[in-house]
């Protein structure tokens, strides 16, 4: 800034002498400081934002974000890729690849349109390397894919080859193969081709069916007492009944007398979709999943769902790809457990990216310097960029230390916290940005391990309560987002919804999804304005009613608070005497944000129970132990909440997006089941059902099918991107549902939006001074530098070794 343009030009002059000089080039080193420390970057098994940094650095994707001609926006660029890929669909036409040579509708009737989008071919580069030197090619990345997906090794990111966007024919059949799954009764009737449920139970014989005790039933039925237990674990278990006496035990037996809250119809079609037997996916030769090379620097991807523009572009902005000598090497198999250890240390990493990792000190330091077989200094388009060759990422869990290292010329950048804003908030190097990502206060309600916690925790301790919906809803009303803020990250701003204003629901044509008219009725919705939006009612227009919500509502709150009370009481689920104890798990104990977050929530809730028939009953305990393993500690039920905690990644993707809320696989609630939660939505005057993960599919492409309801007819529906504005339309109508639906089960409660603010070193200068949608300020590849290494050293020297940035 005005501060900065000085520097910037007698750095210019000491680079021409520099050159003159004939001296060693010169060293630009970017010094930043984190909280949390990865553990690995693995591209098949990373799972965290702090991973997926330092993965960031190493590895790169075939197309990338750059800013548009005008500055005021994005475009997509080939990169690994020579050019956009090229549709070669007709090529693959037939039985093998389930192309036909014309569209089927949902219905399965065949039209007149062409089938395009389901087979690509991408051309690679030919100047790709490792750090090494060894060349890149076609069947690198094909090799790589293969390794994803090896059913052994069971790896996190496989899915993102099948379960996205991007669906790559038998790539999921692969993965699985040989692998026994927990599979409902539902998805087992599609697979074995049976529409007729008493046809289907006929036909499984004598093979055992599982239960969810927990989920289901929430206790444990003894089949030989023919008593209920009172215990229940969450988890799926073999019976001692087939498939067909667990069916007829669950709908109109013992189970069915169990279940009062839902009459027969509603359990038979319940019972679909909560008991489960073992499916073990048939062998899927590797020759017959659609991902393979064509020649050297071809490669040929088979699409199950035609994929195109931007959408096609976007999902290939990362890539899967290992050096698959070494990965091999560090691959062991143990009695039959599978285990890697790729990109956990310098020995074990190597780069195709713009750096290489030539440091690590777990817990402590990692550095990475430049790579100068990276093919993207070829790239003429990349002349004069990416200054930086060496980035120094210290381990730095005080705040106090982190700003004196800062001012000390030590780093390059200081978030600012709530202790800082003030006296840094107005400097002329202080920086403020938005991104992605909403913030929540996040529950596990899964009733048998909060049980289980309880009784481990000793007489009159209750937990259970946190599974009545009531208690969580006044959880969410009960707190004071702008308060809490204002304690503890004064810079942001409070979350109405699960998605963020960043996210884009057409990319084509630039819409953001929170100006939908869908994605602001959502928000009225949740926060009960609906009805209060009108001429001659309280608000005017929709846009009114969503500026006067706070998210704070005290009286509901405690009202919420006694109705929870009173049912846990009613169910036996506690006694009078007993005090609720939540542990609130946080990453560390030093952090600012979090530190002044726990202090404020627990006074918060104090406060807000007073009066009802919690007081003195809730109490709250700090696990701050959990560094990179926050969510696991919440999956399972090793903590009960955490806080300021969500999702990044999928700007434009927030169909593949919403996976996280309806996949236990990602999903904070783990106890969650997507398939057995059924929502309604009204598309063209019609009105269609099905459970919140087929709406997922259908919102990604799968065709399902919908029942209509108020009649005994079904559709086969699917959403798939659309340039037709009614498609287009229907399927943001989706998105919608689901957000509301996500926002009802009250586990993942909005509190903040993804804003900061942080003061920028004198030695570096940003592209633009503004945030430009989605490329921020230029990144890496745009920042230059005022001062190499040398001369900042001497100018630091300069101040007197600690520099003034107010």
């Amino acid at each position: 800034m005005k501060k900065i343009l000085p520097l910037a030009l007698a750095l210019c002059m000491l680079l021409g002498v520099t050159a003159i000089a004939e001296q060693p080039a010169p060293s630009y080193t970017y010094d930043v400081a984190v909280t949390s420390f990865p553990t690995t970057w693995n591209p098949f098994t990373y799972q965290t934002a702090t991973d997926g940094d330092l993965m960031g650095y190493l590895n790169d994707g075939f197309y990338n974000f750059d800013y548009n001609e005008t500055m005021d926006g994005y475009r997509i660029i080939p990169w690994a890729a020579v050019d956009f890929p090229v549709d070669v669909t007709d090529q693959y036409i037939g039985d093998k690849w389930g192309i036909t040579e014309f569209v089927y509708s949902d219905e399965g009737e065949v039209t007149e349109e062409k089938t395009t989008g389901r087979a690509w071919k991408l051309t690679i580069r030919d100047d790709l390397k490792w750090e090494d030197g060894t060349p890149i090619k076609a069947e690198n990345f094909v090799n790589s894919a293969k390794l994803l997906l090896n059913p052994k090794a069971q790896n996190y990111r496989a899915d993102s080859l099948y379960s996205s966007s991007l669906r790559i024919t038998n790539a999921e059949g692969y993965a699985k193969q040989g692998v026994p799954a927990d599979t409902s009764y539902r998805d087992l009737m599609v697979l074995d081709g049976i529409e007729d449920v008493d046809a289907w139970l006929e036909s499984k014989g004598d093979t055992k069916g599982y239960v969810n005790w927990g989920y289901s039933f929430g206790d444990t039925y003894d089949f030989e007492t023919k008593a209920w237990t009172g215990a229940a674990e969450d988890a799926y278990v073999e019976s001692p009944l087939t498939i067909k006496e667990l069916y007829e035990f669950y709908t109109t037996g013992a189970g069915g007398e169990y279940i009062t809250w839902a009459d027969e119809p509603t359990r038979k079609d319940w019972a679909l979709d909560e008991l489960k037997a073992k499916y073990t996916w048939p062998e899927t030769a590797w020759e017959d999943v659609g991902y393979f090379a064509d020649g050297e620097y071809d490669i040929v991807m088979i699409l199950d769902k035609p994929l195109t523009g931007f959408n096609l572009h976007y999902a290939l902005t990362s890539a899967w790809l290992v050096n698959e000598e070494l990965y091999n090497s560090l691959s062991t198999e143990t009695d039959g457990v599978f285990t890697n250890t790729y990109g956990t240390s310098v020995e074990t990493t190597k780069s195709w990216g713009t750096f290489k990792l030539t440091g690590f000190q777990s817990d402590k330091l990692y550095t990475v310097e430049r790579n100068d077989n990276w093919f993207g200094f070829n790239m003429p388009e990349n002349e004069g960029r990416y200054q930086t060759n060496r980035i120094n990422t210290n381990l730095v869990m005080e705040p106090s230390t982190r700003l004196e290292m800062f001012l000390n010329g030590q780093l390059d950048v200081f978030g600012l916290s709530k202790d800082y804003i003030e006296e840094y908030g107005t400097s002329d190097f202080t920086y403020y940005s938005e991104g992605d990502s909403v913030f929540a206060m996040v529950f596990n309600p899964n009733f048998s391990a909060l049980e289980a916690n309880q009784k481990a925790a000793g007489e009159n301790v209750n937990k259970t309560i946190i599974t009545l919906k009531d208690f969580r809803v006044a959880m969410s009303l009960g707190m004071n987002r702008a308060e809490f803020l204002l304690a503890a990250d004064p810079v942001s701003q409070p979350a109405l919804a699960i998605y963020s204003s960043q996210i884009v629901a057409d990319p084509e044509n630039g819409i953001f999804y929170r100006n939908t008219d869908v994605a602001k009725q959502v928000v009225v919705d949740f926060w009960g304005l609906t009805d209060e939006i009108g001429e001659g009612k309280l608000y005017a227009t929709v846009d009114d009613a969503i500026e006067s919500i706070s998210g704070y509502n005290l009286e509901m709150a405690r009202e919420l608070f006694n109705k929870a009370y009173d049912e846990a009481i009613e169910k036996g689920m506690m006694k009078e005497g007993d005090e609720v104890q939540i542990i609130i798990g946080t990453p560390n104990l030093t952090s600012a944000f979090y530190n002044n977050g726990y202090d404020f929530i627990v006074n918060n809730y104090t406060e807000a129970v007073k009066g009802t028939k919690l007081e003195g009953k809730l109490t709250f305990t700090r696990d701050g132990t959990l560094g990179n393993g926050f969510s696991d500690a919440l999956k399972n039920n090793n903590v009960d909440m955490l806080f300021g905690v969500g999702w990044t990644g999928s700007t434009f993707d927030p169909y593949s997006l919403m996976e996280v809320f309806v996949n236990p696989s990602y999903q904070y609630d783990a106890s969650f089941d997507a398939t057995t939660y059924d929502i309604q939505i009204e598309l063209d005057g019609v009105t269609y059902e099905t459970n919140m993960y087929a709406w997922y599919e259908a919102m990604n492409g799968t065709p399902v099918t919908l029942k209509i309801v108020g009649s005994d007819e079904t559709a086969v529906k699917s959403f798939p991107y659309s340039t037709d504005a009614n498609e287009a339309a229907n399927r943001i109508k989706v998105l919608g549902a689901l957000e509301g639906a996500v926002l009802q089960l009250y586990d993942f409660i909005p509190l903040m939006g993804n804003y900061s603010a942080a003061l920028k070193s004198m030695q570096i200068q940003y592209y633009t001074e503004d945030q430009i949608f989605p490329m921020g300020r230029g990144g890496l590849r745009y920042m230059t530098y005022n001062y190499d290494d040398a001369a900042w050293d001497a100018y630091v020297q300069e101040q007197g070794g600690t520099l003034n940035y107010k």
